[in-house]
């Protein structure tokens, strides 16, 4: 059986190395806890929306958040049924998709670092769903989400 340890390493490298639009946006995981993990970005030129209030663009803050809703459901996955490797543990990634997406843009996201955390919410045999959330560094929430992604290699 593989090690926490091992598996956040590949998650880590996979997400923030591997994917190469999260590696665009300068997704980098802070805290990988299986109830409540979380990610962080930090606000670039190239990610503004509203450039003549310096605000991160709505698709980046759903992009986010739909990561972090994955990572969510693997860790999850991880948890409730580990695998032999810590890669194929990480292959599920590759498994699952996203098959609904709500995002409600609460405030501007005018800061300077933004924090989207996630939390599984039901965790089935083909489904799972999950909530997000993304504050910016003062602690303000952002946005917040709601995913559903269908696992296809779970069973």
């Amino acid at each position: 059986m593989h090690t926490n340890a091992e598996f956040h390493q590949y998650l880590h490298h996979v997400l923030e190395e591997k994917i190469p639009f999260c590696k665009l946006l300068g997704m980098k995981l802070t805290d990988l806890n299986a109830d409540h993990p979380k990610l962080t970005i930090h606000k670039q030129p190239e990610l503004i929306g509203n450039f003549s209030q310096g605000m991160l663009h709505g698709g980046v803050i759903a992009s986010v958040l739909d990561s972090i809703g994955a990572v969510g459901v693997l860790l999850k996955m991880a948890q409730q049924t580990p695998r032999q490797t810590a890669m194929e543990q990480v292959a599920e990634f590759a498994q699952m998709s996203t098959i609904d997406l709500r995002i409600d843009f609460l405030k501007p996201a005018r800061g300077d670092v933004f924090i989207a955390s996630a939390e599984v919410t039901r965790l089935g045999r083909r489904v799972a769903n999950v909530l997000m959330q993304m504050h910016d560094q003062e602690g303000v929430r952002i946005a917040t989400g709601a995913a559903a992604f269908i696992l296809h290699g779970k069973g």
